[in-house]
């Protein structure tokens, strides 16, 4: 154990100090940018000379030299039952619908501790608990659970179920998790990590200003969200209504503590939400009324009751015809790529300066559109170049992993809503060029390209002869139809394995 643990230590610490690295490279990424666009020189921000760490403990430098010591001190303390998790700084984050999410930041060894106890305890449970569970699960992901649910969604009419929980990860009692976790039907836990999660239970915490006055606060409901301890727990919470659902005619999937079913009937409709109440009642988790929109139905026909023409669940749309896109992800994904464009070709002519050298001599290419085109293709297809996505349409050279957008939606079987979006990029960017041209005009007197969409799309509104760089550029606009048709060919040829899923709460 002590093993394990220097090992996690030094892996956390590597980690933090990786962190650090990369922000201070994106930094000079984004002054270089700058410079080039504007051929303005970019000045150096006065950064606020960097703060100890509140204790040597949060120091990734000083765990990584002492990770022997502190791996025995620490073990020594969980076998004599005197160990406590050092108090936990508190971070709140905005959530993207508004509000805020806290994040417990705990002291490297401690997350060590809690990392090691988690992957053991899980391994050794994996099996005990539901199948219908489909996160914090190594051996399944999102597209497990969306395949699960698009098999079951055949028929003109189902009835739906979806409840949500009102501030789950914050709101479940400790009683409850205490009783889980001492209950050896649930899981299979040894002494000491029933031990050390209970102690992460009830762990002090506090923000930044607070922590330096030493006034904490100590945890008396919900899991300690930052910590991966708080994954196990906010899964076991879930355990018994996992076990009442199973009971019941129809489908249902869970994914963390977003749960869907699906049903035949209104009768077993009803018993799912029962399910639901009574779960609540036993464990005192609360349902958020507002958001839970109890029994629908599924239907493109008008009926007595709500209804809706499709299930939407974790990004997916799902509906007899088939699974799609909702509206409200295409509406973020525009938006997504609305900024991209206006911050590439807009933004800085119209708002700081212009540097010639963006678009040459004559006007025969221009850096900032084909800065645009590369940001806009790892998006779609995660990194992947066109090369690389045509090679393996034309001639089946397999690649190294399907990633970014089209990866995600590689289980959509009709591709009208990508044929849809590729005409709207086309002709967003086209438009932005026009006034990109206009800025350009006025406030520089420089001539700038005006590309047809035509041109955009077989790239070759770029004049190679004008290139002087040693490799060609990848001047064609990417595409969600191609993108989605590799991620299709891949699914059906590989299947899922490679696909890089997206992470927690952030189906695009």
């Amino acid at each position: 154990m002590e093993t394990a643990l220097k090992n996690e230590i030094k892996k956390l610490s590597k980690r933090i100090l990786s962190r650090s690295a990369s922000a201070d490279a994106k930094d000079l990424e984004y002054r270089n940018k700058f410079t080039k666009r504007t051929g303005i020189t970019a000045g150096v921000p006065k950064k606020a000379p960097k703060k100890p760490p509140i204790t040597p403990l949060f120091d990734p430098k000083h765990c990584a030299r002492n990770a022997n010591f502190l791996a025995k001190t620490i073990w020594r303390k969980v076998l004599s039952k005197n160990y406590k998790p050092i108090a936990a700084q508190n971070f709140l984050i905005p959530k993207p619908a508004g509000g805020y999410r806290s994040i417990m930041a705990f002291s490297i060894p401690d997350a060590a501790l809690a990392n090691v106890m988690m992957k053991r305890s899980r391994e050794r449970n994996l099996k005990r608990l539901s199948s219908f569970s489909y996160a914090y699960n190594p051996q399944k992901n999102i597209f497990d659970a969306v395949l699960a649910l698009s098999n079951y969604i055949t028929t003109d009419k189902l009835f739906a179920v979806q409840i949500d929980f009102e501030k789950y990860f914050d709101s479940i009692p400790s009683r409850y998790l205490k009783a889980c976790i001492a209950d050896k039907n649930m899981l299979s836990l040894t002494p000491h990590e029933k031990y050390v999660f209970g102690e992460f239970l009830h762990h002090q915490y506090a923000d930044s200003i607070q922590y330096k006055l030493g006034n904490f606060k100590r945890r008396v409901i919900g899991t300690p969200q930052g910590s991966s301890i708080s994954l196990l727990l906010a899964n076991l919470a879930c355990d018994s209504l996992d076990r009442s659902l199973e009971k019941c005619a129809g489908k249902f999937v869970r994914y963390a503590d977003d749960v869907t079913a699906v049903c035949a009937n209104y009768e077993d409709a009803q018993k799912v939400e029962n399910c639901f109440i009574e779960h609540c009642k036993k464990s005192g988790i609360k349902i958020n009324e507002a958001k839970s929109e109890g029994v629908a139905i599924i239907s493109k026909h008008k009926s007595e009751m709500r209804n809706y023409e499709s299930l939407k669940y974790l990004g997916y749309s799902f509906s007899k015809d088939g699974t799609s896109i909702p509206e409200s992800v295409i509406r973020r994904i525009k938006s997504k790529l609305s900024r991209l464009i206006h911050i590439y070709l807009i933004h800085y002519p119209l708002y700081h300066g212009f540097s010639n050298k963006r678009n040459g001599v004559n006007p025969d290419f221009d850096w900032d559109l084909l800065g645009l085109l590369s940001e806009i293709r790892k998006y779609l297809y995660g990194g992947l170049d066109e090369k690389d996505i045509q090679l393996y349409l034309d001639e089946g050279k397999k690649l190294r992993q399907m990633r970014g957008l089209m990866g995600f939606y590689a289980l959509i079987e009709r591709r009208e809503q990508f044929v849809a979006l590729d005409g709207w990029l086309a002709n967003s960017i086209k438009r932005a060029m026009h006034k990109r041209t206009i800025i350009l005009n006025k406030k520089y007197g420089v001539q700038s390209i005006q590309p047809s969409e035509k041109h955009l799309i077989l790239g070759t509104w770029l004049d190679l002869s004008a290139w002087r760089g040693k490799r060609n550029p990848e001047a064609k606009l990417p595409s969600f139809v191609r993108g989605w048709r590799a991620a299709r060919k891949y699914y059906f040829t590989f299947g899922l394995e490679k696909v890089e899923p997206p992470n927690y709460i952030s189906y695009y």
